[in-house]
């Protein structure tokens, strides 16, 4: 039978061969040479054979074995004292055994590294574990309600509770309970006294109940209902009912009684059948408002929304005159007349309603784009003497690589590299955080590297996000790099902001799918930022941000075995490339279908589509915001890479032109767009 150290010895090997290809490639353990040579000559043990020592104490910890890990710690702790992650040693012994850490210790930890993110760790853990053996006293002492978290929070009402503050206790339990979102288990001790306390009414119940109900929390709301009077959970059923049938809401006779709440419900209902059947909504809240009486917030916020909806239907947009006047003029609702005006390609009124916007949103570029693309459309053809035209056209934008194609001028891309000295680079290796960040990212780490980056970098100079961004794609840390180049406004630096990471990876899956590489590129610069273990809120995962299911997909397709890891890049790029081709051909070579259909899925790309819409039109009007920017930043991204992989450049293909009856593209520029796979 294998033993535990065994087993631990195998996994240590494998580890440490893994970090010794990576620092092989790399020319050392470090990103340069000279980060660690005045130390690597003053002390004993190589980088490499303190990393081992540290893993091994990590493991020792972890495994509970105590004995081993003293006798280790005694023998070889000292040769690793200067090892970037010493802290994260001592962090992890403490954190493991927090139960039997004195105050003193836990103290003398957080004073010695407040310049690590460690030290908020050990606390919010220290504090978490004084709550469970309920030692209240200590816990008020060292709790602090600028930095906790939401765990702790709730054990800080219950403290003050037990530590005779009552009334302060009870004042923050009400504003525990007042939210839209279930509390950890942590606020069910404070909560009861709390009820015990009589402090949970009536309308503190209800007002949480709408709140859950307001932010679609519909399990949250459920559960809420045994706090709820009984005719109070007659109406929270009925509420639930027409959320989840908004059409209920036209049966007026369902809602007769005259208060708030019910007011809330049909409220609720009308704004959501808005969304399907906007003028059905319109028609019943008129009803409605010569037998209840709504608040003037409820009233103009519901019409607003039925005006919105409205203005996205041409053939019922004159029911917007039922809609009070000054809501009518409503920013929002201004933008989708505008919108409904380009669907239906009537310039005129393109400008009529662009003329009615703020002075403040009509200066943007895409509403300057508009202004002039109508005034174009009234000359039939783009005049390049037109000033905010040719003002357009300077931007790298997406609307400005659109203002270039109507007047056929070259894109601007501005691209302008930051000189960053050999020795501003060494002297930021230098930075104890900035050490301890390069480590954890070495050891895979990625989490804890990124806390540790963060916390490093708050405060940096724009100078200092400079050389980060350039330090951090150094060590091929493409979403630090990327995230620095921000913090540092440096927006022309095309090479940190636009990286051509794992370059081999995504030139395989481009060939092997026949997909341009630019757009692939592109794809995972606007899905993760090439961060290899990003995970969406719907569950996607890695560089290309692919769902499971997705992958599964595409695997059972290619006859591939499922079992899979999509936070690996080389797995993610294949697979993300893979899924990439079968749209494209699913949607005749378009990126700007096959893009929407990544984001939104096919079924919702098929559904949009309308062949006789000029493109800059079709993507304006995308349904989905989400998706529409994400198409507008996708095409633009594409063109960028073009341009930095040395390609002949375009906005859109000439497949993607022919996809509609019209388009923006002027003659000129129509010869220069490429076919969509000619970059390979």
């Amino acid at each position: 039978m294998r033993t535990p150290t065994f087993l631990f010895n195998l996994i240590l090997f494998f580890s440490l061969c893994t970090i010794f290809i990576a620092t092989a490639r790399a020319g050392t353990g470090y990103a340069g040479t000279d980060m660690f040579s005045k130390n690597e000559q003053s002390a004993h043990l190589s980088n490499f054979e303190k990393r081992k020592i540290y893993l091994n104490l990590i493991y020792l910890i972890k495994s509970n074995q105590r004995t081993k890990y003293r006798k280790t710690l005694a023998s070889k702790g000292a040769k690793i004292r200067d090892y970037p992650l010493y802290p994260y040693l001592e962090y992890t012994e403490k954190s493991h055994r927090i139960s039997r850490q004195s105050e003193k210790s836990v103290l003398s930890f957080i004073t010695q590294y407040q310049d690590t993110p460690l030290a908020y760790q050990l606390r919010q853990k220290w504090l978490n574990n004084l709550a469970i053996h309920g030692r209240w006293s200590t816990f008020l002492k060292h709790f602090d309600p600028g930095h906790t978290t939401s765990k702790n929070r709730c054990y800080q009402a219950y403290a003050l509770y037990k530590n005779s503050k009552k009334e302060e206790a009870l004042s923050l339990a009400t504003d525990l309970w007042l939210v839209n979102y279930s509390q950890p288990d942590a606020c069910d001790s404070i909560f009861k006294v709390w009820r015990n306390a009589g402090r949970l009414s009536k309308d503190l119940a209800w007002q949480r109940f709408v709140l859950s109900m307001e932010a679609n929390k519909i399990s949250l709301a459920n559960y809420l209902t045994r706090y709820l009077s009984k005719e109070d959970k007659h109406l929270a059923s009925q509420y639930i009912q027409v959320h989840r049938n908004p059409k209920q809401v036209i049966q007026t006779k369902h809602f007769l009684m005259q208060n708030t709440k019910t007011s809330a419900i049909i409220v609720h209902g009308i704004k959501r059948l808005a969304r399907k059947d906007p003028l059905e909504s319109l028609n019943s809240f008129e009803k409605y408002q010569t037998k209840q009486a709504f608040d003037i917030n409820q009233i103009e916020d519901t019409y607003k929304t039925i005006a919105i909806r409205l203005a996205r239907q041409y053939d019922l947009s004159h029911h917007l005159n039922r809609i009070p006047e000054k809501l009518r003029i409503d920013e929002e609702v201004i933008e989708s007349l505008i919108l409904m005006s380009l669907r239906k390609l009537d310039w005129p009124s393109v400008l009529k309603h662009l003329a009615q916007l703020s002075p403040t949103n009509k200066s943007t570029e895409r509403w300057q784009y508009w202004q002039a693309r109508a005034i174009s459309e009234s000359l039939y053809s783009a005049d390049p003497k037109n000033k905010v035209f040719n003002s357009l056209a300077g931007n790298r934008s997406y609307y400005g690589f659109l203002t270039a194609d109507l007047l056929g001028q070259d894109y601007a891309y501005n691209n302008q590299t930051i000189d960053i000295t050999h020795e501003e680079i060494l002297s930021l290796e230098e930075t104890p955080g900035i050490q301890r960040s390069l480590e954890l990212f070495t050891l895979g780490e990625k989490t804890l590297a990124r806390r540790e980056w963060k916390f490093t970098t708050t405060g940096f100079s724009n100078r200092e996000y400079q050389i980060a961004a350039q330090l951090a794609q150094k060590w091929g840390w493409y979403k630090q790099s990327i995230q620095s180049s921000i913090n540092a406004r440096n927006w022309d630096d095309l090479d940190i902001r636009f990286p051509i990471a794992y370059q081999h990876n995504f030139i395989i899956g481009a060939r092997t799918s026949d997909i341009p590489l630019s757009w692939s590129l592109a794809v995972a610069r606007q899905e993760s930022a090439f961060m290899p273990d990003a995970k969406s809120s719907a569950g996607a995962l890695g560089i290309m941000q692919v769902l499971p299911s997705t992958a599964k997909y595409v695997l059972k397709q290619k006859k591939t075995p499922t079992n899979i890891q999509l936070t690996n890049p080389a797995t993610s790029i294949k697979i993300g490339s893979t899924y990439l081709g079968q749209l494209l051909r699913q949607f005749n070579n378009s990126r700007v279908l096959a893009s929407s259909a990544y984001n939104a899925g096919p079924s919702r790309a098929r559904a949009w589509r309308d062949d006789l819409l000029p493109l800059d039109v079709w993507i304006e009007t995308i349904p989905f915001k989400e998706t529409r920017n994400y198409v507008m930043n996708v095409m633009m991204f594409s063109n960028i890479y073009q341009h930095l992989l040395k390609q002949q450049t375009s906005l859109f293909s000439q497949q993607e032109i022919k996809m509609t009856a019209k388009s923006p593209t002027s003659p000129s520029r129509k010869g220069i767009a490429r076919e969509i796979n000619a970059d390979l």
